[in-house]
């Protein structure tokens, strides 16, 4: 079923984002993507997608990208590593603020779907690690969380497991427990993007935060039912 408006994809180019927007044009939807070099992303992701210039560390940009868009997906990151703080709050948090801001400027009323990362909100060896060698990244993101809570627009927040690009059939658990980040829970970015695509089908995912990762059971969960047990963020434990 083709929709009337685009969802935008922040940060399509690589990686999970390019993933989810492959997924989107499967079920028929409009995509649109924010690239910093359009002509460098149209080659990439195809004719299938209208691109828009703008960056997210550049408020002044965003707003085009945002004009009619039925729902945005965000799932930009710095990639560099080792990555200096300054950088990550540019992008992880400043550059979510600025889309936020974008979106209220422009009368968005869609949904807000956030990739960050499972264990934001409790330590454990892999996420010391990982904020040592990306500047706090994880602290970044757990406030880049708190402002789309705050910002009164709708939206889903998914903390995926570590991600790899190596395939799987290996079935999704989605879980509001706010697991610490581990090796051993991991998500492959085919999966991932798979939860987000989902998401915007299951309005149960709305207003919530979840974590996303590859379960052991042998045989996966219809999503309506992974869907079904999410509760609204008031009710999700963070400790």
């Amino acid at each position: 079923m083709i929709r009337a408006h685009p969802v935008l994809v922040i940060g399509a180019t690589r990686g999970t984002g390019k993933e989810v927007v492959s997924r989107l044009l499967r079920d028929g939807y409009i995509v649109r993507a924010l690239a910093r070099d359009p002509s460098t992303a149209a080659a990439l992701l195809g004719s299938n997608v209208e691109i828009v210039r703008g960056d997210v560390t550049k408020p002044e940009t965003l707003a085009p990208a945002l004009l009619d868009a039925a729902h945005v997906i965000f799932t930009a990151g710095v990639t560099k590593r080792p990555a200096a703080e300054h950088s990550i709050i540019a992008v992880e948090y400043e550059g979510v603020k600025n889309t936020l801001a974008a979106a209220k400027e422009t009368g968005f009323a869609g949904r807000f779907l956030y990739m960050t990362a499972m264990g934001v909100t409790r330590r454990s060896v892999e996420s010391i690690v990982l904020n040592l060698i990306k500047g706090n990244t994880l602290k970044w993101r757990r406030h880049a969380e708190d402002e789309i809570r705050r910002s009164g627009l709708d939206y889903t927040i998914v903390r995926c497991g570590v991600l790899t690009n190596r395939d799987s059939n290996r079935a999704v658990d989605l879980s509001q427990r706010a697991h610490r980040m581990s090796l051993a829970r991991r998500i492959s970015r085919n999966a991932a993007a798979e939860v987000f695509v989902q998401a915007l089908r299951h309005s149960a995912s709305s207003r919530t935060t979840f974590d996303a990762a590859w379960t052991t059971h042998a045989s996966p969960e219809p999503w309506d039912a992974l869907f079904a047990r999410l509760r609204p963020d008031s009710c999700v434990r963070r400790d």
